[in-house]
């Protein structure tokens, strides 16, 4: 599942929106593929209490020793370790598109939702661009390079088997149908155009090419500019879709 793409101090782009649109006095709140936890402790700073959810332990285990006061779980979207209407609000930030079974995590997150809750869900939207995505674009040149066979210099191969799962791309009426019966959807906004997936892929190569993530790194530039970007509404053209569900 993603991991946030912030700053301890800041938040861009859908982050920044989703976080607006949580509501004063919905704790606690869940944060679904919750990464490194960094989003988790803003939205226990406005919501008061948060619980971060993620399938990676190494993420998990930095969370947990920096940011004390939010509670992390292991678990992925499909199976969430929680009693029902155990949340005021559920936080689904980029993750919907890497989950296994995504019919399933929305069914999951609506049974751990409090009746009258909220689900705020943003995804990539299948919008004008959406073939530039970067995730989908770098492990597609990583996959053929693989078939090269290149040798490494101390035995073995380059990317020898590499496999990914395909970063999915959705339309609003396929949210729609998604959330079916469960949710009422109140709000709905698009953003990004062409640069959002330009400069995210400029990301994605610094990571796969560098030695540290760049969650640790100070690309303020690159996201202020893509958070422009994302401000700009081109609608069904739009690279990101964002909504605002509440719980019937």
């Amino acid at each position: 599942m993603s991991t946030p793409v912030s700053f301890r101090e800041h938040l861009f782009d859908r982050y920044k929106l989703l976080f607006d649109w949580l509501p004063d006095g919905a704790a606690p709140v869940l944060d679904v593929g919750c990464g490194n936890g960094i989003y988790t402790q803003h939205l226990a700073r406005k919501g008061g209490a948060a619980v971060g959810v993620d399938h990676n332990q190494k993420n998990l285990a930095w969370a947990k020793t920096e940011f004390p006061h939010c509670e992390f779980v292991l678990s992925n979207g499909e199976e969430l370790p929680f009693a029902d209407a155990s949340f005021g609000a559920v936080m689904l930030t980029e993750v919907l598109e890497h989950t296994r079974d995504d019919r399933q995590t929305l069914r999951e997150i609506a049974r751990v939702c409090r009746p009258g809750g909220t689900l705020l869900l943003s995804t990539p939207h299948r919008g004008l661009f959406a073939g530039l995505d970067p995730d989908n674009a770098l492990n597609l040149f990583f996959q053929r390079l693989s078939k090269l066979r290149i040798p490494k210099p101390h035995g073995g191969r380059f990317y020898d088997g590499f496999t990914f799962d395909w970063h999915r791309h959705y339309s609003e009426l396929e949210l729609r149908d998604l959330l079916g019966d469960n949710w009422r959807v109140e709000e709905v906004t698009f953003g990004g155009f062409l640069l959002y997936p330009l400069l995210y892929g400029v990301e994605n190569v610094l990571d796969s090419f560098g030695s540290t993530r760049s969650y640790w790194k100070d690309y303020r530039l690159l996201r202020r500019v893509r958070g422009l970007d994302f401000n700009l509404n081109f609608r069904a053209w739009s690279y990101n879709i964002a909504l605002r569900c509440v719980r019937v």
